[in-house]
């Protein structure tokens, strides 16, 4: 589904609207929520590397659809992952995702600290470390995301290992 034409419009940094109206979720990754620390951001850098683009098609090409009715897929902005870009800019973190290309990614983003990960030595914890999450303690998550729960007082660890923030208790970013 190559297109060079055809206007692609950034909802937010990992979910965008196809030109045939159907909304695109980046699958790998998340990136913060409109309102939250480094959305905007996150936002205007998908917008930016969009712009910029000669062509884009999704990977793969025939996506299945989430739970909402969005195509989950990666977009390649002239044969770019848009989602590497933004994990190595900092802007997202993995999300469900053992792709080494991405570990890859976020673990030089936090070993530089860029883009939110700038801020992890602000991150206090304990955290709770599951199989796939880093969460609060507390969290009603912890239960539901797989087996093998640690405690750990650096969420850089945690994020070095592949974990994904939880989206419910917003461990990170603060």
């Amino acid at each position: 589904m190559a297109t060079p034409q055809g206007e692609l419009v950034v909802l937010d940094g990992d979910t965008l609207r196809l030109p045939d109206g159907r909304r695109l979720r980046l699958a790998a990754v998340d990136t913060p929520e409109l309102g939250r620390p480094f959305a905007a951001e996150a936002r205007d850098f998908s917008a930016a590397r969009l712009a910029a683009a000669a062509g884009w098609q999704l990977e793969p090409d025939e996506p299945p659809h989430d739970h909402y009715g969005r195509l989950l897929a990666d977009l390649l902005l002239d044969g770019k992952s848009l989602s590497e870009a933004l994990v190595a800019a900092g802007l997202a973190t993995l999300y469900e995702c053992d792709d080494p290309a991405l570990l890859r990614c976020q673990a030089a983003a936090v070993t530089a600290r860029a883009g939110m990960h700038a801020r992890l030595d602000r991150a206090h914890g304990p955290f709770v470390v599951t199989s796939r999450r880093l969460h609060r303690p507390g969290c009603p998550w912890t239960g539901h995301d797989g087996a093998g729960v640690d405690l750990c007082s650096d969420a850089a660890q945690a994020l070095l290992l592949g974990r994904s923030p939880c989206r419910t208790c917003l461990p990170w970013p603060p």
